[in-house]
């Protein structure tokens, strides 16, 4: 599935965030951290009183520590009256499973507050983050980048023009042009959060995204555009809002199959048996042999993964349409309360219709339309073009005649508790 497995983690509010502002990203929380000291060491040790007050200058293999905090670099400047530390060429900060690298990492030490600048990495040892510069926020775990930042795990790549990400609770959040891959995978948006530990990635914003399935000689490839994403890797949801689009393209052999669904909302649930689509609002269905709009629509494929790379007609599915739906197929119209299409392979095989079922078919010879209607109907569409309609009670039927020579022959109107026209 799309972004299962996704690299960083979510739960972040970007409504909140954007209202707190970008100076709340870089904020510290100082209310219950007191006044700490690193203990610096080096191969020499210099130092002079500037006017800022007395610099301590420490010269090659300079290390330090403070509680659980490593500092390592080849040489150093600590302010001791500015409450700062400059670490310059290959800096080394370890913090519990964070590793942070950089050219220069200036460091307030009371607070335990780092900011890197030049060929920044930092890793916990499931997640990389790369940037040109970032500030790490040590005993909070948590690390902001504003001059953009690539988020890198074994399984996927976010990039983003600012970004912030949580060690300890594998959490990040990234906007401005984020772009996720995943091999030929691929989301786009304004912003991103991921909560890793439970595999849920949100998104918000101008949403593009493509997944790819293969198999043999079956290619199905599905787009998503709309303004807001959750994906979760459990039970393979994914839902979206905004008035989402969908376009799956099937290519095999033979050519290329287009499905089109729009809705206020698409949802999809996909297992290794089971593949669930549920669309409401204003939905809008087209695919070669079937279209129709509804209110609600839920189809369910069974044995999905085989479903996308190419069904055979031994394997079936189901689409259920409620809200006075309307449904074109095998050149009928038919309108109802609510209805059920049975699918075999790709094919409609069979359609039921409750309440005020309406069927309109159009002779193509007579340039007429037969039509029927009653409280329900069942419709079946076999082989070679036949297609019997079965509707009661309270049935009628108008059907247009052709004699001998496909000229037209009248009409006929039939009622009764249920009426049969086969086609």
């Amino acid at each position: 599935m799309l972004l299962a497995g996704v690299l960083i983690g979510a739960g972040y509010a970007p409504r909140e965030e954007a209202a707190q502002g970008r100076s709340d990203w870089a904020r510290a929380d100082t209310d219950s951290v007191g006044r700490k000291t690193a203990v610096i060491t080096g191969d020499s040790l210099s130092g002079y009183t500037g006017s800022g007050g007395a610099v301590q200058v420490f010269t090659g293999n300079v290390t330090g520590i403070q509680d659980s905090t490593e500092l390592f670099a080849d040489w150093g400047k600590r302010y001791a009256d500015a409450d700062s530390l400059t670490l310059v060429s290959n800096v080394v900060v370890i913090h519990k499973r964070d590793t942070l690298r950089a050219d220069t990492v200036h460091y307030r030490e009371s607070i335990k507050v780092g900011r890197a600048v030049g060929n920044v990495r930092m890793s916990d040892g499931a997640v990389t983050a790369r940037a040109p510069a970032g500030t790490f926020f040590i005993d909070e775990e948590r690390a902001a980048f504003f001059d953009g930042v690539t988020l890198v795990d074994s399984a996927a790549t976010v990039t983003g023009n600012e970004g912030m990400y949580w060690s300890g609770e594998e959490r990040a959040h990234l906007r401005g042009a984020v772009r996720y891959t995943r091999d030929d995978d691929w989301l786009e948006s304004d912003s991103l959060s991921y909560l890793r530990a439970e595999e849920v990635l949100k998104a918000w914003g101008h949403i593009a995204m493509q997944q790819i399935d293969r198999e043999e000689d079956v290619e199905v490839r599905t787009q998503l555009f709309c303004d807001r994403v959750r994906t979760q890797e459990e039970g393979g949801v994914r839902e979206s809002w905004g008035r989402p689009l969908m376009l799956r393209f099937r290519q095999d052999s033979t050519g290329v199959d287009t499905l089109v669904l729009q809705a206020d909302v698409i949802k999809t649930e996909e297992t290794d048996s089971l593949h669930r689509l549920e669309a409401t609002g204003r939905v809008r269905y087209w695919a070669p042999d079937l279209a129709f709009v509804a209110d609600t629509m839920v189809a369910v494929e069974r044995e999905a993964a085989a479903a996308h790379a190419g069904a055979t007609h031994d394997e079936s599915g189901e689409i259920r349409l409620f809200g006075m739906p309307m449904l074109w197929t095998e050149g009928a119209q038919v309108s109802g309360d609510s209805m059920r299409v049975i699918m075999t392979g790709r094919d409609v095989d069979s359609l039921k219709v409750w309440g005020e079922a309406f069927v309109a078919h159009e002779d193509t010879v007579l340039q007429r339309i037969n039509q029927m209607r009653g409280q329900t109907l069942v419709a079946w569409f076999g082989a070679e073009n036949r297609r019997t309609f079965v509707v009661g009670p309270n049935a009628e039927i108008v059907f247009f005649r052709r004699d001998e020579d496909e000229a037209p022959d009248g009409a006929v109107q039939i009622s009764g508790d249920e009426a049969v026209l086969v086609l």
